[in-house]
């Protein structure tokens, strides 16, 4: 977790909407397990939010998925996959300058940060 919030760095979490009882307080609950397994003041707020109320969520959303089902490929999660979700995949790491996600990416745009201790366990193409 110290690796994706920098000791010297306070973030906000916005979150896309999911319905939950009301008893269930899941904007307190993501930041206090986060500040707790910090065990420093990481998380200053969480906001719900409906990604389809919103474009750049939705991009926000799009390039996610793009990353993490490159990752589920290069881990052989999926080992087939679906042909249009590939080519976005490829299409999204031409346009950002590299071959692969797996081992993580930064330039001036993107900062992609990949848990080594997740691929680790996982076994690499």
């Amino acid at each position: 977790m110290e690796q994706t919030i920098p000791s010297n760095e306070i973030i906000f979490v916005i979150a896309d909407y999911i319905t939950t009882p009301r008893n269930v307080k899941f904007e307190v609950r993501i930041k206090w397990r986060i500040n707790k397994e910090l065990d420093r003041l990481g998380v200053a707020g969480v906001c719900r939010f409906d990604s389809k109320s919103n474009d750049l969520l939705q991009v926000t959303d799009l390039l996610i998925g793009a990353i993490n089902y490159d990752l589920k490929l290069s881990t052989n999660i999926i080992t087939k996959g679906d042909k249009y979700k590939r080519r976005f995949v490829e299409y999204l790491k031409i346009k950002i300058g590299t071959k692969e996600l797996i081992n993580g990416f930064k330039n001036h745009m993107f900062n992609i940060f990949v848990d080594k201790d997740v691929t680790k366990r996982l076994p690499i193409k």
